[in-house]
């Protein structure tokens, strides 16, 4: 009697054990391009009443992912979900996790994630509610192969592909961009640049270092310019405004590509900060002095041309 007393008393208090630990998944978007990164937010709030640790084992956080069609989504390589942190008690911890490349979803259509996590204090696995995303499908606007060599020393020039698309959902049109290899197997990076007006094509170009420059209206008066590199970041973003002009893209002196006409307005989700601009500039500004230099050298190795007439070089914008 004594021992039937002591399991009914354990069982009574496995909800309440589990009542002070609230485990639960949230994500920013309700809808994503497939290949776009796409980052799980787990929240634990502790009350248990003392301090709990994460993040040493690398099963303490494991996810789910089931497809509309209700098949499992195969995880393809480990999670990084590693790194020690504590929540105090009455304390709130979150933990971000990029689901991609690990969980590749990419059929279109609606897929619930769910994440389990271990606490080994209190010897409990606990499971958070399903989250529901869905992975959208996008026209492409405009395509670009070009040529690119890493920074490593010797590395060989390869192909990579630039696509711009754009994205319908039941709340917005958002313009996306995607860096590709030559054959769209490896993809170095997919994400939106924002809402897009229905009307008008964005302006695009790629400069002598091969970043991507993009300027589009995304709304009455508003634009959003952003530069996106050859590996996939995202280098530069800033929004402009309709003034007497509207803003356009210019080849200026140096190679580079730049914003004239329209206002610049700071913005609270500029890339980078307003004070980090000028760095950013200086830095690209060096890169494209470091290239014009290294072509004027390799022309100074060419034979000298015959009596004939000189062909008439390329412009800045061909060279493009």
């Amino acid at each position: 009697m004594k021992w039937l007393c002591l399991v009914l008393s354990a069982l009574v208090l496995i909800p309440h054990t589990l009542a002070q630990v609230d485990v639960s998944l949230s994500f920013k978007k309700d809808f994503y391009l497939a290949d776009e990164y796409i980052l799980a937010e787990l929240t634990i709030v502790n009350f248990s009443g003392k301090t709990l640790v994460f993040g040493e084992q690398p099963n303490w956080l494991t996810f789910s992912v089931e497809s509309s069609r209700d098949t499992l989504v195969a995880r393809q390589k480990e999670l990084d979900v590693m790194g020690r942190f504590e929540i105090p008690n009455a304390g709130r911890g979150i933990r971000r996790v990029h689901l991609v490349p690990a969980f590749r979803m990419v059929d279109q259509g609606r897929y619930r994630i769910k994440a389990t996590v271990e606490v080994p204090e209190l010897e409990l696995r606990m499971s958070t509610q399903e989250a529901e995303i869905g992975i959208l499908t996008a026209n492409v606007l405009w395509e670009r192969e070009f040529g690119w060599a890493s920074e490593g020393l010797g590395s060989e020039p390869e192909v990579r592909r630039y696509e711009l698309m754009r994205s319908v959902s039941e709340k917005s049109i958002e313009l996306y961009v995607k860096v590709s290899d030559q054959y769209r197997e490896r993809v170095f990076g997919v994400y939106s640049l924002g809402n897009v007006v229905s009307f008008g094509q964005p302006e695009r170009q790629v400069d002598r270092l091969s970043n991507l420059h993009v300027l589009f209206q995304n709304g009455a008066r508003t634009f959003r310019y952003a530069i996106i590199k050859p590996d996939g970041r995202l280098l530069l973003q800033q929004r402009w405004d309709y003034s007497d002009t509207r803003p356009r893209l210019k080849l200026g002196d140096q190679g580079l590509i730049e914003v004239v006409g329209g206002l610049r307005q700071l913005s609270f989700d500029d890339i980078p900060s307003p004070d980090q601009l000028s760095e950013v500039r200086e830095r690209n500004l060096e890169q494209a002095q470091s290239s014009q230099e290294e072509e004027r050298m390799d022309q100074s190795r060419e034979p000298e041309p015959s009596a004939v007439t000189p062909e008439k070089p390329l412009s800045d914008e061909n060279q493009l």
